[in-house]
């Protein structure tokens, strides 16, 4: 039997872009295929809710005092969890994170693999290895597949789905899309923008039956989490909570996003709620920065544009300070491709990326976007493409030297940005991989290299595994990532209130009550702001019983005495000057 010679090209362009991506895949992972997987920040949020599920105690937050009830994410990641520590037969975060680093190894590869195919189905073979490449280069990939989070899950989810939805659908790849659509939002509440472009691509074709039947698949999922979500808010436990802040709005891990984007900004909470009209504001205001967003989305973030400049060669050769308007340039390009998406073979894509930009112009943490935007990375990279390839056939029609000098502008526009991929992967794996020490309950230290693990992180840490042996079983903490410091001590901890009036805010530790505050210098720190202030105007309540070296690190305990009698340590003796670099030192 002879293959066709249009089949036979295609096979091996295939075959050409596997190896490439499989290269590059290995060589992205070789450097951190060993350790458990990093759980700061949401991952141990993740994982606490995990633990709970595992124990049978519900879909509970296990370091809040009470163990309150979640609203804020939908549960599947955290059921990844219990089924590892079911399989394990531990809830240690060192053991349990071993295996999970593999799974989402897993995870990470078919997650390129499904966005290769769906670039693959509507880009010539070149332009679909570009926009691969693209995908796995791209800083947020790599950093995410390297946590805890739900994004690049997510990712795959919604890739397998665009895959099935896209064809001519029957009962049983019909069946297949929905259960893709649901294990989306049950991971990520942003998969509500899934179900969306699907039910509105059946309305465009004007297939009113599936849209019906679409939109009953939506209903189930996200009314079966929000009615849980109302049944948790109208419980005796939610409204007569632990202590007096604990389900405050701008605890965004103990409430809903809801209740959490009601506030102006959840950071300030002291400016109030957002108005309607206010709210219509954020969305136009939101929308004029989404150019910058895509092309960031869809390369890097402005700041890796801007370090290019630092290269030896390149950046005397080219006028870098130029650079930070390249990201808005290239979102043009990418609305440009958005646009060539609206057919009826694509408009679902278009769809989920119109519909996406909209619910992220809606909130109130631009700062947030690029993570938003990574599981979405593939239908960014498409964009791209087809914007390039549209500009190409425009192109055609402008005088030959016009024609050319534009060519040679697209392929220079093409190399920058793989430039600007390669040595912003580079830096974070060169720069930004700094070494933890993880202790598990059997006394067993692992130490992996974390992204973004640098000193403020190794100095938190530090100060958690100092504070561990000395702290009673009962007592409370107050911390700015209070999961993770559950992990990291077995302690409940809390976040900290963010409320300005140092009177007020010592009212409300005291309504904890919180025994030990650990003020950390980490980029999520909440304490130096509202609780440090309380801390050292009353030298009479807290004293300061450890410090880094450096200043990025205190932990104050509440003093056993209302007043400090003449025999007691000042805040200035009994003070921990351990450096996390050198932990065999202790007091």
């Amino acid at each position: 039997m002879v293959r066709a010679p249009g089949l036979a090209h295609r096979f091996r362009s295939d075959i050409i872009a596997a190896v490439i991506l499989a290269t590059m895949i290995l060589a992205s992972w070789a450097p951190r295929a060993v350790g458990p997987l990093d759980f700061r920040w949401d991952g141990a949020v993740y994982y606490v809710l995990g633990t709970s599920l595992a124990e049978g105690k519900g879909y509970r937050l296990l370091n809040e005092p009470g163990n309150i009830e979640a609203t804020q994410y939908p549960p599947l990641l955290p059921l990844v969890v219990a089924l590892h520590q079911w399989l394990v037969g531990s809830s240690d975060f060192v053991v349990v994170g071993g295996q999970m680093r593999l799974t989402f190894f897993l995870v990470f590869v078919a997650y390129i693999v499904a966005a290769y195919a769906v670039l693959r189905r509507y880009l010539p073979p070149a332009y679909a290895l570009l926009a691969g490449v693209l995908v796995l280069l791209h800083v947020h990939t790599n950093f995410l597949s390297d946590l805890c989070f739900a994004e690049i899950p997510f990712g795959l989810a919604t890739a397998l789905f665009v895959l099935l939805a896209g064809r001519p659908t029957g009962p049983i790849r019909s069946l297949a899309a929905g259960t893709c659509a649901v294990a989306a939002y049950l991971l990520r509440t942003m998969g509500i923008a899934l179900f969306a472009a699907w039910v509105l691509d059946a309305l465009f074709d004007r297939r009113l039956r599936a849209a019906a039947l679409r939109a009953a698949v939506a209903v189930v999922p996200i009314f079966g989490w929000q009615a849980y979500v109302a049944h948790v808010e109208r419980s005796a436990a939610y409204t007569h909570p632990a202590y007096a802040y604990q389900r405050a709005d701008y605890l965004f891990y103990n409430v809903s996003y809801a209740r959490n984007v009601s506030l102006r900004d959840p950071f300030k909470p002291e400016e109030g709620r957002i108005s309607a009209r206010e709210l219509a504001r954020r969305l136009l205001v939101n929308l004029k920065h989404m150019p910058t967003s895509l092309g960031s989305a869809a390369t890097a973030r402005p700041n890796y544009w801007i370090r290019m400049r630092d290269l030896p060669v390149v950046g005397r050769i080219v006028p870098w300070r130029i650079a930070q308007y390249v990201p808005p340039v290239i979102g043009l390009i990418v609305l440009v491709g958005v646009a060539t998406l609206f057919v009826r073979e694509t408009r679902l894509i278009g769809l989920y990326i119109a519909l996406t930009a909209l619910a992220l112009c809606l909130t109130p943490w631009p700062a947030q976007w690029p993570r938003y935007w990574a599981p979405a990375m593939p239908y960014v990279a498409l964009a791209l493409a087809r914007g390039l390839m549209k500009l190409a056939t425009w192109s055609q029609r402008l005088p030959r030297p016009v024609r050319r000098v534009s060519q040679a502008g697209r392929v220079a526009l093409v190399a920058v940005i793989l430039a600007v991929q390669v040595v912003a992967i580079v830096r974070i794996y060169v720069d930004y991989r700094f070494p933890a020490e993880l202790r598990a309950r059997d006394g067993h230290v692992v130490r992996p290299s974390l992204f973004f693990y640098g000193p403020t992180y190794q100095a938190l840490d530090a100060g958690l595994d100092w504070l561990r042996p000395r702290a009673r079983p009962d007592d409370v903490v107050a911390a700015s990532m209070p999961q993770w410091a559950y992990l990291r001590t077995g302690l409940k901890t809390v976040m900290p209130p963010f409320v300005i009036d140092p009177v007020d805010a010592q009212a409300l530790l005291d309504s904890v009550p919180v025994r030990f505050v650990v003020v950390d210098g980490t980029d999520v720190n909440f304490t130096r702001k509202y609780t440090l202030p309380v801390l050292e105007g009353s030298p009479d309540r807290w004293m300061l019983v450890y410090s880094d070296p450096s200043g990025n690190l205190e932990i104050y305990e509440r003093s056993p005495e209302p007043a400090v009698s003449d025999s007691a340590p000042s805040p200035a003796r009994g003070v921990d000057r351990r450096s996390p670099a050198a932990p065999e030192r202790h007091p």
